[in-house]
C-alpha cells in the first residue's frame, strides 16, 4: 500500500507542471465554452434561420483567406523555436511581425476584391457589404494573437496564454451582447462583435511581443520556402471542409441551411477540447519529433486523440437536449447534423495528429501533395452525397473526407518511417 501512495506521489511530482500547464491551457477554452454556452439561448433567440445561413456561408471562406494572409508565417516560427539559437528567437518574431502587419493588409485587399468578383458572377443572394468585410478583416488581427498564443506555449508561460484567451472571450461576449441582444443588428452584430475584439486583442498583442525595428529578409526568405507548401495545403482545406457551404447555398433552402450552419456551430463547441489538449502537447510533439523518440510520440498522439473523443461521443448522445438547451428550443431540429459534425470532430482529431508529425518531421511538400490528392477525392465526395443527400449529404461527406484522408497519411508515415529505418541500417552497415 505504501509503495502504491509513493509511487502515485512520484507520478503527480513528475507530471505536475503537466497537470498545472493543462489546466491554464484547458481552462480559458472551458471558460470560452461556459460563456458562449450560457448566451447561446439568448442569441439564439435573436438570431434567425438566414443569419445562421450567413455566418455559416461567409465564415467558410475564411478556410481560404487565413493561409494566404499568414502565410505559414506562424508555423515557421513554430517550427523553428527550439531549432536557432536563443539570441536569434527575437529577431525572427520581430520579422515576422512586421511582415504580417504588412503584407496581410495588402493580401487582404486583394482577396476582398477577387472575392466581390466571384461573388458577383455566382449570384449569391446574400449581401457582398458587410458581411465579407465583418468576416474576414478578423482573420487579419488574429494573426497577431495567433503568434501570441505559440510564443506563449514555446516559453511555457501558461499563465499569460490564459489571461489573454479569457479577455478576448470576455470581450466577444460584451459586445455580442451589445449589439446582437440589445440593438438586434442579427449577423451583422455578431460578425460586428468578432471583428472588435479580433481587433483590440490584435493590436495588444503585435504592441506586447514587437521589440524593436529589426527585419532579415533571409528569414522571410527561408519562410515562404518552408510556408508555401503548408499555405497551399492549407488553401486546398477549403475543398475538404468548406465548399459545401458554395455547393449547399445554391439548393435555395435558407431554413435547413441555418439549421445545418446551427449543427456545424453547436459540435464546434466540442472541439474547443481538442484545440486545447493539442495546444497542451505542442511543444512535447515537436521536443519528440526533434529527439526522434517515436514512441514517447505515439502515447502523446494516442492520449490527445482519446480525450478529445471522450467529449465528443457524450455531446452524440445526449445532443437533443443539449442543443434545446442552448438554443431556446428554437433549433433542436439541428441536432442530427449536430451528431454527425461530432464525429468527425472525433475523425478530425486523427487527422490533425498525424498531419501534425508529417509537419514535424518536416515533409511539408509531403503534405501538400497528400492534401491535393485528398481535396480532389473530397470534391467529388462532396458533389456525389450532396446531389443525391443533400444537407445530410453534406455533413457525412465531411465525416468521410477526413476519415479517407487520415489513412492517407498513416499508409504515408508508415512507407517513411520505414523507408527512413532502411536508410538508417543501410548507412551503418
Amino acid at each position: 500500500m505504501n509503495s502504491l501512495i509513493l509511487s502515485l506521489r512520484g507520478f503527480i511530482s513528475r507530471y505536475k507542471i503537466y497537470f498545472k500547464s493543462s489546466f491554464l491551457y484547458l481552462f480559458p477554452s472551458i471558460f470560452t465554452s461556459i460563456v458562449g454556452i450560457a448566451i447561446n439561448p439568448l442569441m439564439a433567440k435573436n438570431l434567425s434561420h438566414e443569419d445562421y445561413a450567413i455566418m455559416g456561408y461567409f465564415n467558410s471562406f475564411s478556410l481560404i483567406f487565413l493561409p494566404i494572409l499568414n502565410f505559414s508565417l506562424i508555423s515557421y516560427y513554430l517550427r523553428h523555436y527550439y531549432i536557432v539559437p536563443e539570441n536569434r528567437r527575437q529577431i525572427i518574431s520581430d520579422t515576422i511581425l512586421i511582415a504580417l502587419l504588412v503584407y496581410s493588409f495588402v493580401a487582404l485587399v486583394i482577396l476582398c476584391a477577387v472575392f466581390y468578383f466571384y461573388w458577383q458572377v455566382s449570384k449569391i443572394s446574400f449581401a457582398f457589404f458587410p458581411y465579407a468585410l465583418l468576416t474576414f478583416a478578423p482573420i487579419y488581427f488574429g494573426n497577431f494573437f495567433t503568434l501570441f498564443q505559440i510564443k506563449c506555449r514555446l516559453k511555457r508561460e501558461a499563465a499569460k496564454y490564459s489571461k489573454i484567451v479569457i479577455f478576448s472571450a470576455i470581450l466577444n461576449t460584451i459586445f455580442a451582447i451589445f449589439f446582437v441582444i440589445i440593438y438586434k443588428y442579427g449577423a451583422t452584430g455578431r460578425l460586428l462583435a468578432t471583428l472588435l475584439a479580433s481587433a483590440i486583442t490584435g493590436v495588444y498583442c503585435f504592441v506586447t511581443m514587437f521589440g524593436k525595428f529589426q527585419f532579415d529578409w533571409k528569414i522571410i526568405r527561408d519562410a515562404f520556402n518552408f510556408g508555401w507548401p503548408l499555405s497551399l495545403s492549407a488553401i486546398l482545406w477549403y475543398f475538404l471542409s468548406g465548399i459545401d457551404s458554395a455547393m449547399l447555398v445554391k439548393l435555395n433552402d435558407i431554413q435547413t441551411f441555418g439549421l445545418y450552419s446551427v449543427g456545424a456551430s453547436m459540435a464546434g463547441y466540442f472541439f474547443i477540447f481538442y484545440t486545447a489538449i493539442a495546444q497542451t502537447f505542442e511543444p512535447d510533439i515537436y521536443k519528440a519529433i526533434a529527439q526522434n523518440e517515436r514512441r514517447k510520440l505515439g502515447k502523446i498522439l494516442g492520449g490527445i486523440i482519446t480525450l478529445n473523443a471522450i467529449p465528443n461521443i457524450l455531446f452524440i448522445m445526449f445532443a437533443p437536449t443539449i442543443i434545446g438547451v442552448l438554443t431556446y428550443n428554437r433549433y433542436v431540429d439541428s441536432s442530427n447534423f449536430a451528431r454527425i459534425f461530432a464525429l468527425k470532430n472525433i475523425v478530425l482529431s486523427l487527422y490533425y495528429c498525424f498531419i501534425s508529425v508529417v509537419v514535424g518531421y518536416g515533409f511539408t511538400k509531403s503534405q501538400l501533395f497528400l492534401l491535393i490528392a485528398g481535396s480532389i477525392v473530397s470534391f467529388f465526395i462532396y458533389k456525389v452525397l450532396i446531389a443525391n443527400f443533400g444537407f445530410y449529404g453534406a455533413a457525412w461527406g465531411q465525416v468521410s473526407c477526413f476519415l479517407f484522408l487520415s489513412l492517407v497519411v498513416v499508409l504515408y508515415l508508415f512507407y517513411k518511417f520505414k523507408f527512413l529505418k532502411q536508410n538508417e541500417y543501410l548507412s551503418k552497415n
